[in-house]
């Protein structure tokens, strides 16, 4: 299932679904099946595999109807989940990423993830601008690959890690390179640890969607390909399955440091192509595609703050 989230002009945000470049909502078409669902997707998600399965139904039978729904380019699409309950990020999840950042990869079996946290503060909507800070003075894209957490769990073994994973998203970690902070500072040891964390906090910097892709409908995520576009120019061209850790033992590692829950989000890392890789950052009026196979393509402009 395409699932989406998009704004409804007299209700509100709504849980929907997509077929064939047509919106549907699920809370309305389940209801003349006599089903309840909620109209929240974080909701939908605490409902188990059970509500994803009920949710399938109701997508089949609109199917077999063959009925016309709201033109997708019509509609306003929001962040498929407004306000998951945790936003995980990795840094340095593809070696060639790492090397062009002027680090090296050591071999695999010496190292572990390098998990961080970004906001819910700075959730964003696909085709909403990314507002570039008044503190920012370098700005930078990183397509990824978002995993969504269905059914929560502690020390989740790598082997059950992909039964807890709902589906998948595009994600862009967006990324303030260079920050003014630093000007006539004190220099303390890890300043620049905090200043490249903080550069991952600010607001509009995690758009994700346009929609959660269920895990049954994109199978392995291992083997997806992912390209990001500014102005049409192609700036990376990789493939899921060049991930340093893969999506089962990012979930099972996460999990060994707090219960993951319906809805959390972890963004699985970028490959090479950033452009702090060339020194070639965003402007004001660039606009960013990023799309991964079978999940569909992210929009958003880039706009001075």
């Amino acid at each position: 299932m395409k699932l989406l989230t998009y704004a409804d002009q007299v209700r509100g945000a709504r849980v929907g679904f997509c077929l064939d470049d047509q919106i549907f909502d699920l809370v309305d078409e389940a209801a003349t099946m006599g089903v309840w669902l909620p109209m929240e997707m974080v909701e939908l998600l605490w409902l188990g595999p059970m509500g994803l399965e009920t949710a399938q139904k109701v997508v089949d039978r609109v199917a077999a109807k063959a009925e016309a729904g709201l033109p997708l380019d019509q509609a306003k699409v929001l962040a498929p989940i407004l306000r998951p309950p945790k936003i995980l990020a990795l840094a340095g999840n593809y070696a060639e990423h790492v090397r062009e950042s002027g680090g090296e990869m050591p071999e695999k079996e010496g190292v572990t993830p390098r998990v961080f946290v970004k906001p819910v503060t700075a959730v964003n909507h696909p085709g909403e601008p990314i507002i570039i800070p008044a503190l920012c003075t370098a700005l930078d894209y990183e397509l990824e690959l978002a995993a969504v957490i269905g059914t929560g769990g502690k020390d989740i073994p790598a082997s059950e890690a992909l039964e807890h994973v709902a589906g998948y998203m595009v994600f862009n970690d967006v990324s303030a390179r260079k920050l003014t902070i630093a000007e006539g500072r004190v220099a303390r040891p890890r300043d620049d640890f905090f200043d490249w964390l903080n550069g991952k906090w600010f607001d509009t910097f995690a758009p994700y969607g346009p929609f959660l892709v269920t895990a049954d409908e994109v199978g392995d995520p291992q083997n997806l390909a992912m390209r990001l576009k500014v102005n049409g120019e192609i700036r990376q061209d990789a493939n899921t399955g060049m991930m340093v850790f893969d999506v089962a033992e990012l979930v099972a590692w996460c999990s060994q440091f707090m219960t993951l829950e319906p809805g959390d989000i972890i963004a699985t890392g970028t490959p090479s192509g950033v452009g702090s890789g060339r020194g070639v950052f965003l402007q004001d009026g660039d606009v960013i595609e990023a799309w991964i196979e079978k999940l569909g393509t992210l929009v958003n402009p880039v706009k001075g703050g």
